[in-house]
């Protein structure tokens, strides 16, 4: 029977960190969020979109009336997770899988 593969660490820059908690301010839902995001992630960050051919990815928030648009922008090698910024936007990505 095949192995899933292993959970990858999750590690925060000091930028996601940073913005953040100004999110959380306004956004009343941002620590559902990004947990939510860590769970998906460690398990296969390529759940997210890829930008363009780069080391970089985001993974977009489903918009609703009680949480501003957020994305998640992050990379990742074969062990870590790397949050690298979290942005409120008014012109939220399609969500995945469209």
């Amino acid at each position: 029977m095949d192995q899933p593969p292993p959970y990858r660490e999750i590690l925060e820059e000091a930028q996601f960190a940073s913005e953040l908690r100004a999110i959380e301010k306004s956004a009343r839902r941002a620590d559902e969020f990004v947990e939510g995001a860590k769970w998906v992630l460690s398990r296969d960050p390529k759940a997210g979109i890829r930008m363009g051919k780069g080391h970089v990815w985001f993974y977009p928030v489903a918009t609703s009336n009680s949480l501003d648009s957020v994305v998640l922008y992050y990379t990742f090698d074969k062990d870590r997770v790397y949050f690298l910024s979290i942005r409120k936007t008014d012109y939220p990505p399609k969500e995945l899988g469209e």
